[in-house]
């Protein structure tokens, strides 16, 4: 009887003692799978942009700082992409169901609507055309007509600074300074509708140095009829530009904007002067030195001016180098 009782408590003992593991065992786990519960509310995902076009380049971002892992379905067939941070174009309208799988875990999806691009009615170019004098006295109003047919904006450069000067259709202008400038009218808000002309602005004296004819009176029928004509050569025209604004020119050369002819314009005619350029001892032509760092970068430590007698500039020296990538 005391065996039997003693086998009968023994088992009893174990049955306890397992459940016990049982339920310490649940316990744990039931605790180790709270802690490792994810919060997905944590989670989401924008856009640089409220609307969406076709083309437009988006940029999808998740910035909680939270996840380490990101799937990316765009809704569109693309392939899926595992940055935080992705740039994203549509080809096509349409809705798309754009979705990231954050942590494996973390689901987030939105409807992204994208509309069509607006088509833009192109316009074709026109023939800029306007009416200026060719020679004009410093300090003097001067009148420009455009006569471009089908023009409704204006923008007019005089020259004389890097800003528009005017934006009506017929402007009047006073040149402050002389030597040659090149007139700048652009129409309908559009560059490829320019058009570029050169006046020559003389300085104010020199308004009163054209040609004079003087006439001796006649003192008697039968006397002395001579006439005596006094001329007085006309003025060289002397185009002034300084070492600041030849620099300009030069740049201009060097970014494709202005033409040999232009730059030639630049200088006195019948006197275009010769280029030395960096260490090299050795003049070069302007035809040369324009073709040199026409449309090639460059980046310009020093320019020097040499005049003539008559302030014609004689020789240049210019100390440049070509722009690179290092």
């Amino acid at each position: 009887m005391n065996a039997n009782n003693q086998i009968k408590t023994h088992f009893d003992n174990k049955v306890i003692i397992t459940f016990i593991i049982v339920f310490i065992l649940s316990c744990g786990l039931l605790a180790f799978k709270k802690s490792n519960e994810v919060d997905c509310s944590v989670f989401d995902y924008d856009t640089d942009i409220k609307q969406y076009m076709v083309g437009d380049v988006i940029t999808f971002s998740e910035t909680s700082g939270k996840a380490y892992s990101w799937r990316w379905y765009f809704g569109d067939g693309s392939d899926i992409s595992y940055k935080s941070k992705e740039l994203h174009s549509f080809s096509k309208a349409g809705n798309f169901k754009v979705k990231l799988l954050v942590n494996g875990t973390c689901e987030i999806e939105k409807t992204i609507k994208v509309i069509p691009k607006p088509v833009i009615e192109s316009k074709e170019p026109v023939v800029v055309d306007f009416e200026s004098p060719i020679r004009v006295i410093q300090g003097e109003l001067v009148q420009f007509e455009d006569k471009t047919v089908g023009a409704e904006t204006w923008e007019w450069k005089f020259g004389e600074s890097n800003h528009v000067d005017s934006k009506l259709k017929n402007p009047k202008y006073k040149f402050n300074s002389i030597g040659v400038k090149t007139i700048s009218l652009v129409v309908n808000g559009d560059k490829k509708n320019r058009v570029l002309r050169d006046i020559i602005v003389m300085a104010k004296s020199e308004k009163n140095t054209l040609k004079k004819v003087k006439v001796a009176k006649v003192v008697a029928k039968d006397t002395i009829t001579n006439v005596v004509v006094e001329e007085k050569p006309q003025p060289i025209i002397v185009k002034s530009i300084s070492e600041a604004e030849l620099e300009k020119l030069l740049y201009s050369v060097s970014d494709n904007k202005i033409s040999l002819i232009n730059f030639r314009n630049q200088f006195c005619e019948g006197n275009v002067p010769k280029f030395k350029v960096n260490t090299d001892s050795r003049f070069m032509t302007l035809d040369q030195f324009y073709k040199s760092i026409k449309n090639k970068g460059i980046k310009i430590r020093e320019v020097k001016i040499n005049k003539d007698n008559d302030q014609c500039i004689e020789s240049i020296y210019v100390n440049f180098k070509y722009k690179t990538f290092f």
